[in-house]
């Protein structure tokens, strides 16, 4: 059952990585999160040491792209006519599910620590307390778990 759930894993993840649909996605997110951080909640304005704002807008993101890249999953094993042959396999869907998922996450997880040097700049520029920030990354990490 493992070797299953990480073979599928591994196949989509090199799915990903082999087109470029993961630099598509990594680079419009870390552009949203960006934009939204430093221009819609004007950061230097404010004159605090905060990521709220990072972590207020990333709902919004996740499930806009979120949708978008697992929507992608199933309709590129229809459009490339591997579909039937994965569900033919001696697989049970619930490994499918599962291997497709973990690859999500695998990327998502990537999404968010490129995130991070945000916060570790911004606690260089004044006093930030690292509680809540990685409160925030372990509660973006189970959005983002519940949305894919």
């Amino acid at each position: 059952m493992k070797r299953q759930v990480l073979a599928i894993t591994r196949k989509e993840l090199n799915s990903y990585f082999g087109s470029p649909l993961a630099i598509i996605f990594l680079g419009t997110f870390l552009a949203a999160v960006l934009f939204i951080f430093f221009t819609v909640e004007t950061f230097f304005a404010r004159g605090v040491a905060d990521i709220r704002p990072l972590f207020r807008w990333m709902p919004i993101l996740l499930i806009f792209l979120l949708a978008a890249l697992t929507m992608r999953q199933w309709s590129e094993e229809q459009r490339s006519g591997t579909q039937e042959l994965l569900l033919t396999l001696p697989v049970s869907p619930l490994n499918l599910v599962l291997g497709k998922f973990l690859a999500v996450m695998g990327l998502i997880s990537l999404a968010l620590a490129l995130t991070l040097p945000l916060p570790i700049t911004v606690g260089l520029l004044g006093n930030l307390d690292w509680g809540p920030v990685l409160g925030g990354y372990l509660a973006a990490l189970l959005m983002a778990a519940a949305y894919a």
